[in-house]
């Protein structure tokens, strides 16, 4: 069993004894309100239904200031007030009616006004709090307010955006021409350096055609016979094609060569 579980004791005072001592107050409080609405001048057929518009006047304002204050809605107050003048009313209902009975006073003039005022006021305020709620929103009310002020704060926000997009793009447009023309100074640099670039690589081209044409000229006979040599003393058989790649040239120019010497 949980701990956290309601007593049975409790749960009895709240489904039987609660409402059986309501039931026994409404029932004590029907004479002596009958009592005070014959007093007024109600008569025997009417008296009777002033203790039911005094009770259903607590139980109504009671429960509707409960519901609103639970809710956080608004006419909390003027519930309150409502529960608080009906608890009242019942109160002075019987306290009168039983001086009266008692002969500790009498009717009078004022009193006569005062029970008769008892329905008109109940109704109109019963009326006003039931009214009350209308000035609350409903929640497809708050939704559709919600989107209107999403909506609002979307478009402020893009326009923001839009404005500052546009400041960024002044301020790019306004400094392009200094980028354009160091963008012309650099084109410009890159193609005087790739004419100094091609002017020195064509240099270095002659240059090595003209290494490659001497490089013939450069052999001598001493070198090939050197190189004959060398091969014979590493055991290997000594032939053109080796001798001419020890050198590093071809056969042609190892005969042209010859031919030359």
């Amino acid at each position: 069993m949980s701990t956290s579980a309601t007593p049975w004791y409790i749960k009895g005072i709240l489904y039987v004894a609660l409402p059986a001592a309501c039931l026994a107050a409404l029932y004590l409080s029907i004479p002596g309100e009958v009592t005070l609405a014959r007093t007024a001048g109600w008569s025997e057929h009417y008296a009777p239904a002033m203790p039911i518009c005094l009770s259903v006047y607590a139980l109504s304002a009671g429960a509707i200031s409960t519901y609103r204050r639970k809710m956080k809605l608004p006419g909390q107050t003027t519930a309150l007030v409502g529960s608080l003048m009906s608890l009242l009313l019942a109160m002075s209902a019987q306290s009168i009616s039983h001086l009266i009975e008692q002969d500790y006073m009498g009717t009078s003039a004022a009193l006569v006004v005062a029970v008769s005022c008892v329905p008109p006021l109940t109704i109109a305020h019963l009326v006003h709090m039931a009214e009350t709620p209308s000035a609350v929103k409903t929640f497809s009310q708050q939704l559709e307010e919600l989107r209107d002020e999403n909506q609002g704060l979307m478009t402020a926000l893009v326009a923001a955006e839009a404005e500052n997009v546009l400041s960024h793009a002044w301020g790019v447009l306004a400094g392009f021409g200094g980028v354009s023309r160091a963008t012309g100074e650099l084109v410009e640099w890159a193609e005087g350096e790739t004419k100094a670039l091609d002017a020195e690589l064509e240099r270095a081209e002659k240059d090595l055609k003209s290494k490659s044409r001497r490089a013939p000229l450069a052999l001598t006979r001493e070198k090939i016979e050197k190189t004959r040599e060398t091969l014979a003393a590493e055991g290997k058989k000594v032939t053109v094609e080796r001798v001419c790649e020890a050198l590093g040239v071809s056969t042609a120019t190892y005969y042209r060569h010859l031919s030359a010497v």
